[in-house]
């Protein structure tokens, strides 16, 4: 991704700048060096066979909250710094079963944290005021970003940057250690994924569904003919796919009773799902690669939240903020801004 560059004085003959597609090429054997010497002293880290370097380094740049930082010798690039970034505390619009799941999981309060996922010098370049300059760059980026945290990884013979950091004011916080074992590879290997139920054998309507399974008990989900539910992706008016940005299949965010904790699903058998969120000229809107949805009004019933219903039954959506020019207004984050429509208390006898 791409951002106004950070102003950095260059140190001549070296400059930095901020990466972009058209880069990738000349990133990419920087990349594959940095990956050489990274098995060279950890041999816990193997590369693997034939990979392709090229598309992973495209991949990183195009990803919403990753920045390449390049370091140039006049119009040649000799370095590369990848920095990223992630917001520890759930998304704001995130269905309330997995914002619990969340807080029970995590002890600790939430940070906004900028992190290296590498770097690069060519060893005949790897001068502290080049290396220095292109470090401030991503610090300064940091700032621009309104970061709580930065946290690095720093391999152990990297001495000198372990120094450079401490003058900046980082404390080193932890010591890795790392061991590696050679397992047989006619070895019978317990599973390490985390255990899941299996799926019952069910028929696909097509290789995309997804078949749906109760938020609480995890049971394959049903409809009132006993049939399995499936998630689909959504399509347009003219019956294609919509994608996101990244290319990827938009699954619809499905509607969650608040009394029952289940999917929604109406009285002709179907999810009931919220509604895509459009800009001003029709388009998907997304914020940090997730696509948007508009979000259900709810209102007390007998002192607990009931989704909201029209005069017809139909279920009832928050419209969005929008400015005189029909723009969505977002929050600092980013994500849309919601109208409160009037809460309705009703008791029951």
């Amino acid at each position: 991704m791409t951002a106004t560059t950070i102003p950095i004085a260059p140190i001549a003959p070296y400059s930095h700048r901020l990466a972009t597609a058209t880069d990738t090429k000349a990133i990419a054997p920087l990349w594959q060096a940095f990956a050489a010497e990274r098995e060279s002293i950890d041999p816990s880290m193997l590369v693997k066979p034939n990979f392709d370097f090229e598309k992973y380094v495209t991949s990183q740049i195009e990803k919403p909250l990753s920045f390449c930082w390049l370091l140039e010798h006049g119009d040649s690039i000799i370095g590369c710094l990848f920095i990223y970034y992630y917001d520890e505390a759930p998304p704001a619009n995130l269905p309330e079963y997995l914002i619990q799941q969340h807080n029970i999981n995590n002890p600790f309060q939430t940070r906004r944290v900028g992190s290296v996922l590498g770097m690069y010098v060519q060893p005949e370049h790897r001068k502290p005021e080049a290396i220095q300059m292109l470090a401030q760059a991503a610090i300064a980026h940091a700032k621009t970003m309104k970061v709580s945290d930065i946290d690095l990884l720093i391999a152990a013979d990297q001495s000198g940057m372990q120094a450079m950091l401490q003058r900046a004011g980082f404390t080193k916080a932890a010591v890795q250690y790392t061991r590696h074992y050679d397992i047989a590879t006619d070895a019978e290997l317990p599973s390490l994924h985390p255990p899941h139920p299996e799926l019952p054998d069910v028929e696909l309507p097509t290789p995309i569904a997804i078949p749906l399974r109760h938020p609480q008990t995890n049971e394959l989900l049903r409809n009132s003919q006993e049939a399995p539910v499936f998630l689909m992706p959504l399509v347009d008016d003219k019956g294609e796919l919509l994608k996101s940005s990244s290319g990827q299949h938009i699954y619809p965010e499905l509607l969650l009773d608040p009394a029952t904790n289940s999917w929604v699903i109406d009285a002709e058998d179907k999810l009931v799902a919220c509604p895509i969120l459009r800009d001003e000229n029709g388009e998907i809107v997304e914020n940090q690669g997730l696509v948007q949805f508009s979000r259900p009004a709810y209102q007390i019933v007998d002192g607990k939240p009931a989704l909201m219903r029209d005069e017809t039954g139909n279920y009832v959506f928050c419209d969005v903020e929008r400015d005189k020019q029909g723009k969505i207004l977002k929050t600092p984050d980013g994500f849309p801004i919601f109208k409160q429509p009037q809460i309705q208390i009703r008791t029951y006898a």
